[in-house]
């Protein structure tokens, strides 16, 4: 038995995998008088999350006496129960501590002071340990630093036991006992600037705790003599999928001082395929061996990105079996793809950089990558089911990627992405300790590099969805660091691309990145679609805040987002939404006041301010009295921005010296209510923003290129289009059409790009007008996208523009006039609407038809709770998550469109649906959308 201060030796990176129990749901008061937790079953893997019993508290109350309060049955009155190990400030807020902690500036009133002191992290648990068998205690991942006590021992220190991403795996069979067991960690505050950690970076206000605490529960593994350990498949896999040939993996481990014969067995399967694999080792005492089975899969069943194909999984069990009983086992799922990666060619005297543009392939196809920045909660709370959604918007808005940088998720989440087709691309993060050279690193913070590499590798490898890893985020790995992460991650057999950095830099052993970064405030849309050498005129080696649509931009977008009002009032006094407004923002890029729900000021960015957003959608659609006013403004301004950055990156996507290959708009989501950086807020929230995005990310879609008048056709899916018709309007603010064209439209190969007309406005049209593109096939609608565009473009002055994260800079008296728009009259419109039940889920239809004289210009519909009869229920009505087929639309009279939502049906807490029409020039109003029989 180890004593105090000398703690046994930890095994890093263990392979052991755990899935996700549920999280505890009984009252707390309940929990202050239960007894030791009962450990749950094993999953298929073997190990048991220790969720239950959990009990947190100050080490300023409890002190610092890890003996006593590791023995099983120290009182623990007056701590606080959690459900879940995970921060401190998800702990206190569960236990009622903050409420509304996100409304206004609530969080800057949490007493951050008290997070100055170590906490502790207690649970109690009944064990049963198996008579010859061994009982393992796993650590994955701790925020900060912790001592870890079992039974009155210390089994390991802070100086180890540390990381975000760490892994370690303890031998606690002496230590346990049958029946009560008591596990204490005595946590110290997390630092990202001293510790290899996870941060939120500046997404957002670091939370009051530091994000101190339990990343994911601890496990307890209980097996016979014999482990079984990093299992998985490697595959090699035939160039037209005829054939992959499947190499199982595992370390097999005898635990005890006694030769044993293990017998190691499994199948690889899916559906009524099964492919048994199995061999016997002698193991010598206390010998770890590893095995290697090949396994032969004729016709695979192929892992495609969502749109591409299907997402068929094959699963893998394994058991060791010893004295004649199951000895350890493990199970997990994974799919049969391939991703490769190169660097595009460059064209001497034409492509910006030296070296070409990173660029991806899954299964030998060529894609953009089209994605955003996931962030995780604030306070690390996970729910299943919000990730869920999240993901269901994600396919929703015709995306196809979602990058982490660091603050990886729980493995739900990465078997979530799996199963719905959504490609992570995965890496290190920035602006803290990992990216500090290698030689300011301690001993102690490089041997947890080591562990946390290893241990990340062996997380990710299996998850078809995991496409690259990025080795550095705005650094690459110096030759030392280097040293680290790329051999552990061979040693893991990974098998997707590793990429230097996010940034176009380079590293000795993986080579140039062909990446790039920002800018991260407002640009026109001209902005993106340029792709002369004007956008690349740049000091900056590494080309960050370089340009436009061209290359593969990791991080990007046109900064701050707007939350509708129903969104802003969750979480601002109308004080506060004043600032957003306020007309004193649209006086330059410097200008308005300091926001709260944003990172603080920097003058790289001025996202907390409004003055660069605001001040050219002041110039270009005119002035702003409240926000009422405001709101029709910027949501218009951020669709027709967030749809031109992603429909650059689809339309250059075939240049041939300068190819757009990916673009990850920054940001995603946030992990609270923000005004700053992303396509759908923390409530769920879909302003402008999300519906311009999901325009361009529709499966085949007709566009129009800003800076060459061009009208282009794509096609996102995995199957060739044929038989499409285009038809290009041009039309007068007095809805005048003042030029119809009917351009061919070539068939299309998945993935393919095609230019099918242009669009110069023609004499005499208004200074501000709409370009209405269509494309049907026989007769029905496939893409239909209006733009309200001026003969007087936006003019970028792109020599003091580049290389500034704050966005664009306009040329004198540069920006596009479209305030003919306050001109239209006010529009009218028939609507009907219904609502069916479709298993947990109801679907409302609104169908929305022009009448009058005016077009119904960017009409929103949004479902809320309401009264039978069509009114809406006071208070907070808004039905969210949803997802449309199509929003904010624009008709002319006689036009007509149905647009169809589908939510939850428990989301209208017993109202019925009714939906409310807004837009630029239609007054609100509400229609009845009753379920039907």
């Amino acid at each position: 038995m180890s004593k105090p201060g000398r703690p046994p030796a930890a095994l890093a990176a263990c392979a052991v995998l755990a899935l996700a129990a549920p999280p505890h749901a009984v009252p707390a008061a309940a929990r202050e008088s239960a007894g030791p937790a009962v450990l749950a079953p094993a999953g298929e893997d073997g190990a048991s999350d220790l969720v239950r019993g959990w009990r947190i508290q100050s080490s300023a109350v409890a002190g610092t006496d890890g003996a006593r309060i590791s023995r099983p049955g120290y009182r623990t009155s007056g701590w606080l129960p959690i459900g879940r190990p995970g921060t401190l400030m998800a702990g206190l807020l569960e236990n009622g501590r903050y409420p509304h902690v996100f409304r206004s500036d609530r969080l800057a009133s949490v007493p951050a002071g008290q997070f100055a002191v170590n906490w502790w992290y207690r649970d109690e648990v009944v064990l049963h340990p198996r008579r010859g068998g061994r009982t393992f205690l796993v650590m994955d991942g701790v925020s900060g630093t912790a001592d870890l006590w079992l039974n009155g021992v210390r089994i390991d220190v802070r100086s180890r036991l540390q990381g975000s991403y760490s892994r370690f795996e303890y031998d606690v069979t002496r230590q346990v006992r049958d029946g009560a067991n008591a596990i204490a960690l005595d946590v110290a505050p997390n630092k990202a600037r001293t510790y290899l950690t996870g941060s939120r970076l500046d997404w957002n206000p670091a939370a009051p705790d530091q994000g101190t605490g339990l990343e994911r529960p601890p496990k307890i593994v209980q097996e016979g003599p014999v482990s079984l350990r990093d299992v998985h498949v490697v595959q090699r896999n035939a160039r037209d999928f005829s054939r992959s040939d499947l190499t199982v993996k595992a370390v097999l481990r005898n635990n005890t001082g006694t030769e044993r014969r293990a017998e190691f067995s499994g199948t690889v399967g899916r559906g009524a395929t099964r492919l048994p694999f199995g061999t016997a080792v002698t193991l010598p005492p206390h010998a770890v061996r590893p095995v290697a089975l090949g396994l032969r899969l004729d016709h695979p069943d192929v892992w495609w990105p969502y749109r591409l194909g299907g997402q068929p999984l094959y699963h893998l069990a394994a058991h060791v079996r010893a004295d004649g009983r199951e000895s350890g086992r493990y199970a997990e799922d994974f799919g049969i793809r391939t991703v490769t990666s190169s660097l595009t060619r460059a064209v001497p005297g034409r492509t910006h950089v030296p070296h070409g543009y990173r660029r991806f392939a899954v299964n030998g196809v060529p894609i953009v990558i089209r994605g955003g920045g996931w962030s995780p909660d604030m306070f690390l709370r996970y729910s299943s089911r919000n990730v869920r959604d999240q993901l269901a918007y994600v396919k929703n808005l015709g995306l196809n990627a979602l990058r982490f940088e660091g603050n990886f998720p729980p493995d739900d989440m990465f078997r979530q992405m799996d199963r719905e087709g959504v490609l992570a691309m995965t890496g290190w993060q920035c602006c803290d300790r990992w990216e500090d050279p290698y030689a300011e690193w301690s001993e102690e913070l490089k041997a947890n590099a080591a562990v946390q590499a290893a241990a990340v590798a062996r997380r990710l490898r299996d998850h078809p969805s995991v496409f690259a890893f990025f080795q550095g985020s705005d650094a690459a790995p110096d030759a030392a660091k280097e040293s680290v992460y790329v051999p552990a991650f061979e040693a893991a057999d990974w098998g997707t691309p590793q990429i230097a950095s996010a940034q176009d830099k380079a590293s000795p052993r993986l080579g140039p990145s062909g990446a790039k970064e920002g800018p991260y405030n407002h640009v026109p849309p001209v902005y993106w679609w340029s792709n002369g050498r004007e956008t690349a005129a740049v000091h900056d080696p590494s080309y960050t805040n370089a340009g436009s649509a061209w290359g593969f931009d990791t991080e990007t977008s046109a900064g701050n987002t707007v939350p509708t009002q129903d969104s802003l009032d969750r979480f601002l006094t109308p004080d506060e939404q004043s600032a957003i407004w306020d007309p004193a923002t649209a006086r330059g890029p410097r200008s308005g006041r300091d926001l709260f729900h944003v990172y603080a000021y920097n003058d790289y960015t001025r996202t907390a301010r409004m003055g660069q957003y605001n001040t050219p959608l002041w110039h270009r659609y005119g002035p702003w009295s409240d926000m009422a006013s405001y709101q029709r403004i910027a949501q218009m301004g951020g669709y027709e921005a967030a749809r031109a950055q992603f429909e650059a990156y689809i339309g250059n996507s075939k240049d041939q010296a300068n190819p757009s290959t990916g673009v990850i708009y920054w940001m995603l989501n946030k992990a609270w209510p923000s005004l700053q950086w992303n396509l759908y807020n923390q409530d769920f929230d879909q302003p402008g923003v999300y519906f311009g995005a999901k325009k361009a990310g529709e499966p085949v879609h007709i566009m129009y290129d800003y800076a060459s008048g061009a009208v282009k056709v794509a096609n996102l899916t995995g199957r060739r289009q044929a038989g499409l018709a285009a038809r290009v309007r041009l039309i007068d603010l007095d809805g005048t059409v003042e030029r119809t064209l009917r351009p061919a439209v070539p068939a299309l190969a998945a993935q393919d790009v095609r230019t099918v007309a242009t669009a110069p406005p023609p004499e005499g049209i208004s200074r501000t007008y709409f370009l209405e593109l269509a494309l049907t096939r026989h007769g029905a609608t496939v893409s239909r996208n209006v733009y309200w565009l001026s003969t007087k473009p936006d003019a970028v002055d792109w020599k003091n523009t580049l290389g500034k994260g704050s966005g664009a800079t306009f040329r004198p008296d540069g920006y596009a006039d479209l305030t003919g728009l306050r001109t239209l009259p006010r529009a009218a419109v028939r609507a009907t609407a219904a609502t069916r039940r479709d298993g947990a889920d109801l679907v409302t239809t609104v169908t929305i038809t022009a009448t009058g004289t005016a077009p119904t210009v960017f009409t929103r519909a949004d479902v809320r709770r309401g009264a039978p009869g069509g009114r809406p229920l006071p208070g907070d009505d808004q039905v969210l998550p949803i997802r449309w087929n199509d929003n904010d639309v624009t008709l002319w009279p006689g036009q007509s469109q149905t647009l169809t939502a589908r939510y939850r049906a428990s989301d209208l807490r017993g109202a019925v649906p009714v939906v409310s029409l807004a837009g630029w020039n239609l007054p609100l109003r509400t229609v009845p959308a009753e379920s039907r029989a």
